[in-house]
């Protein structure tokens, strides 16, 4: 798929996601952490590729590294996302002007937010996460050292 498209798909899935509802959102963000979880072993595999093709002795090196223990950390952060009351429709602040026009100032989704980041396959999950709380399509480019991790988490 060309940069373009991407773009353009990334677009029309923030729009699609104007339509979904809070109950929605949070069974979604539960649905990802235990399918973490549940294929926990598939994501190890995965992460052992990109670990190998890296020196043990690179600072790197440990940010790369997913665990069974690290994957049920990340699930425990999304389950506690999806509790979080959500950011959308807020009333920010509100006012009168003198000629009787009502003003409000109301939380809304940004729409895309494109995030780069290195050698960290967790972000994966936590910007999706707070992404999608937010009401937001996210577009993740992840370094080419965590590439076989964040296909096997994308793939979730």
């Amino acid at each position: 798929m060309k940069l373009n498209e991407t773009f353009e798909a990334v677009r029309e899935a923030s729009r699609s996601l104007a339509f979904l509802n809070d109950a929605d959102i949070h069974a979604i963000l539960l649905e990802v952490a235990d399918s973490a979880e549940t294929n926990a072993a598939e994501i190890l595999v995965e992460n052992k590729k990109d670990l190998d093709l890296m020196d043990p002795k690179d600072p790197k090196y440990d940010r790369l590294k997913l665990t069974e223990e690290r994957i049920a950390g990340i699930a425990s952060d999304m389950r506690a996302v999806a509790g979080l009351p959500s950011p959308l429709g807020r009333i920010l602040s509100e006012s009168t002007r003198p000629n009787g026009m009502h003003l409000s100032k109301v939380s809304v989704a940004f729409g895309v937010i494109g995030i780069i980041y290195e050698s960290r396959p967790n972000v994966s999950f936590d910007v999706f996460s707070l992404c999608l709380k937010s009401g937001n399509a996210c577009l993740l480019k992840g370094s080419k050292d965590a590439h076989q991790s964040n296909v096997a988490i994308v793939a979730i």
